[in-house]
Order: C-alpha cells, then structure tokens, then sequence
C-alpha cells in the first residue's frame, strides 16, 4: 500500500468518523465524509418512475438529509430540524430554534420580541411563497416573450416582493428587539444551507442565524447555543452561510464568522480563529494520527489546536476571493480543488496538492501544488468529484469539464444544453452513475468516462440540496419535499 493511499483511506475514516459500528449504508455527513461516493448504491436513470414515497414539506431548505439508522435528519426554513422514517417518510419529530430563547431577554421582554420574530418569519414565508410564484411566471414568459400580460403580472410580483422585504428590514432595525429577528441573508441562500452531522448518536446542526445545537436519536437536546451576534453570524457579506459543520474525533467545527471548534459533548469552546469569507465546507484529512482540515480557500489548519498550518493555497481571485463555495475532493492523498467567478473570463482554476507522507515533511515544506490548469470563468457551487483517474467539476453556467487527476490536462469540456437554473447541487456517484443537477429541478444521470455519455434526466421541484444513496435508495430534498427514489437491484 502506497503512504499516498494509506494517508487517503485514514482520511476517509477519520471523516466518516468510525469510532464504533454503524450500518454501512448511514450517511452521517455532508457528501458522505465529503467526497459523494457510494459505489455500492444502484439507482435507475428515471427517478421520476420510481418513486418509492414522497413526503410534503412545509419550507425549503439547501441543506442535504443525513441517514443514521433507520431514521433520516434535515433541514427546513429557518431553522428547524426534522426527522423521519426512512422507510417510510413519516415526520417523527421537529425541533424548532429561536433566537430569542438565547438572547437574555425578561419574560416581558420575551413577549414583544416573539412578537415581532412572528410578524418577521410571516413576511419571510411569505415573500418565499411569492419568489416560488414569480419563478414559475418567469418560466411562462420564457415560453411566450410578447405576453404583456404575463410581463405586467411578473412587475407586479417583484413589487409586492420588495415591499414585504422593506418591512422585513424595519422589523431588523429595531435598536432592542431587532436581534429577535431574523439576521440578513440572500433569499437564495436562506438559513438551512448547513447539513447536518452525526456520530451515530447524536446530530448536530447549525442554522444562519448562529445558533448550533445537538440532539440525540429521540430529539432531546443535549445543548444549544448562540455563536455569533447578528451583525457577524452571517459574515461580512450578508448573504448567509453554507459551511456545513464537521465531527473531527470528540470535536465539532463549526463556521460562521470564524472557524470555531466546539466539544461535541458540551457545547464548549475549544478554538477559535478569524476566518475570511468563504461559503464552502473544509475537507478533512490525517497524516500521522494528526487530523487537518483543507478548507476551500486552501488554508490547512490543525484540528487539535487550530493551528493555521497554511494559508491560501487555492488560487483566490485578487479582488473576489470569497468566491470559494464548494468542498475541495479528496482522492488517493491527493486533494482537487476548482474556483472561479462569473464576471472576469480569465480567471477559473482547477488544482491538485499533494499531502505530504508525515508529518515533518508537512511542517517543514507544507502541502505540494502538483497543477494547476485553467477551467471556464464562472463560480463553481458543485463541489468535484475524481473518480478512476478523472476529475469532474461543473460551473453555474453549466459547463462541465473533466481533468486527467494525474496530470490536469483536459480531457474534455462540455456545454450541458438544456439544463436550465444554476447547477448548486454537487456530484454524487452512485454505483456506475454520476449524478449532477441544477435548481431548475433536473437530475442528470451520467456515465463516467473520457466523453460525455448522458443516460437520462429527471424532473423535479426546485432543489439545490445534493441527494444521497444508501441500500440503492437515494434520498432527495426538493423545496416542496423530500422523496425516497427506489434503485434497480
């Protein structure tokens, strides 16, 4: 066994947190330990005729479920956890999150601040229900451009929209009671684009508005507790947060405007270091027993002590450098990155580093650059996949581009027609099929290979959450539902 292989295959276990024994078929973290492979699922390449059930949803989520026994753990707006049956669909249980619970407030103090955190999520719900009702006239008069019907009806909408978000945003500038409300985000992006994680125990979740909690299998909750104020739980920007939070042994990394390690257990602050802004989650690998995090913008930092070990490997755009939205990839001890941004056509890189054998080697000299190749200018949502010696990635103007993992070298590059939205979803491999998306609802059924084969395509309702496989089932969450798709075996 090459050290190469030896240090990937502990990275996978360290990520899949293997400390005692779960079924095979639990996915218990974003992208199944951050790679999105299941090599022993099978799915058909028509999900929409093998549907295995269907539960409704009564608000979205970006988050992905997580699979831990027989029960599945997700997300909804704008911040509640839910489970259910796996084999079934059935809701067992919600557990809800409010700001005003952590925030100090009297019991008198309580009552007005609800009030105004009840008056603030009617507005939010609402102004979803009408973004969903102007995508779908958008879509109309895609088909039928010289409707003026359908153009005025499409300028009314935007209007009640920004007027219901101007009284959102009086609601926030309240001087006292304006924190109860919910914190600034980009309406894409909403509150739940964290996935949830588990140690076969117990989950831990984290919502936009800062708050992190864990609960065990039956929903009790262990602890909860408020990370950030409002003004920073969602980062400079203010258009939310995606780093899903990560179990690296006995502690939980969590990211809103820093890097934060908590003790999985207690809730209890361990490390904390200053972060620039990024939206996508760190990959985890070990050398020596010693964990590390690779996070999206290619700092390398200890888990034990938060140690910042590098700094900015990736190569950042020099004025949008926090268009860093995806996991970087983890493959035969070698990590594979893509970045880019949609408004300089020069600027997209795909890179590969090297992890070094030990640890001396990792301190003296650092993770190694191998290539770097340039790739379509655009931001790169989907988080890559390298499988048997390629790596695929995919930007949002739908272009996919498969590498040589040796070398970087383009093997080739594709126009996707027909894939309408953004592709935020990432890759998934199931069995002998690459599965990929955009939130317009298309699932795209793959082969893997030198060319582009498409075998098929599914229709769904908007979803930006990434599906995942366990025992030939895939697990999607769309907007509007979370269905159980059946496989062929």
């Amino acid at each position: 066994m090459t050290p190469n292989r030896k240090a990937n295959q502990l990275a996978t276990l360290l990520a899949m947190l293997v400390t005692t024994s779960f079924l095979q078929a639990d996915v218990m973290s974003w992208r199944n330990a951050g790679n999105g492979e299941y090599p022993e699922s099978r799915l058909p390449v028509n999900w929409n005729d093998n549907v295995l059930w269907q539960t409704s949803l009564d608000d979205f989520s970006n988050a992905c479920p997580i699979l831990v026994g027989d029960k599945l753990f997700f997300c909804q707006e704008p911040s509640t956890l839910i489970c259910a049956d796996r084999s079934t669909g059935e809701i067992l249980w919600k557990r809800e999150h409010d700001r005003i619970d952590l925030l100090g407030f009297n019991d008198e103090e309580k009552v007005k601040a609800q009030e105004m955190f009840e008056k603030d999520r009617g507005l939010r719900r609402e102004i979803n229900r009408m973004r969903n009702d102007l995508r779908r006239l958008n879509r109309r008069l895609e088909n039928d451009t010289e409707n003026e019907t359908l153009k005025e009806s499409v300028g009314q909408k935007e209007s009640e929209i920004a007027a219901l978000r101007e009284q959102r945003q009086a609601i926030a500038n309240d001087p006292k009671f304006g924190a109860a409300a919910l914190v600034p985000t980009h309406g894409t992006n909403g509150y739940t684009s964290f996935t949830p994680v588990s140690d076969g125990k117990q989950v831990y979740v984290a919502f936009g508005q800062g708050i992190v909690a864990a609960y065990d299998l039956q929903g009790n909750q262990a602890w909860a507790k408020l990370m950030e104020t409002p003004d920073r739980a969602m980062g400079r920007y203010g258009w939310g947060g995606s780093t899903s939070p990560i179990l690296v042994g006995d502690k939980l990394i969590v990211r809103f405007d820093d890097y934060t390690s908590l003790n999985a257990q207690t809730g209890e602050e361990i490390w904390r270091i200053s972060s620039e802004v990024t939206y996508g989650t760190p990959t985890v690998f070990e050398i020596e027993g010693v964990a590390f995090l690779f996070t999206p913008r290619g700092n390398v930092i200890r888990a034990k002590d938060g140690e910042t070990i590098q700094s900015e490997l990736v190569a950042l755009h020099p004025r949008y450098s926090w268009t860093t939205v995806n996991t970087p990839a983890i493959e035969d001890g070698i990590i594979y990155s893509v970045r880019g941004v949609d408004f300089d056509e020069t600027d997209g890189y795909a890179q590969a580093f090297r992890i070094p054998h030990n640890l001396d080697t990792l301190y003296s000299t650092g993770i190694e650059e191998i290539w770097k190749t340039n790739v379509d200018e655009g931001r790169y949502y989907a988080s890559p996949i390298a499988h048997q010696g390629l790596m695929y990635t995919y930007n949002e103007s739908s272009v996919l581009t498969v590498l040589e993992m040796a070398t970087g070298e383009k093997v080739y590059e594709q126009k996707v027609e027909g894939l309408k939205g953004i592709p935020y979803s990432s890759f998934s491999l199931a069995g002998d099929k690459l599965f990929f998306s955009s939130d317009e609802g298309i699932m795209i059924a793959l082969q893997p290979g030198r060319e582009y084969k498409e075998l098929g395509r599914s229709r769904f309702d908007t979803f930006r959450s990434t599906p995942i496989f366990a025992d030939d089932i895939a697990y999607l969450r769309t907007y509007e539902s979370l269905y159980a798709i059946k496989g062929n075996r």
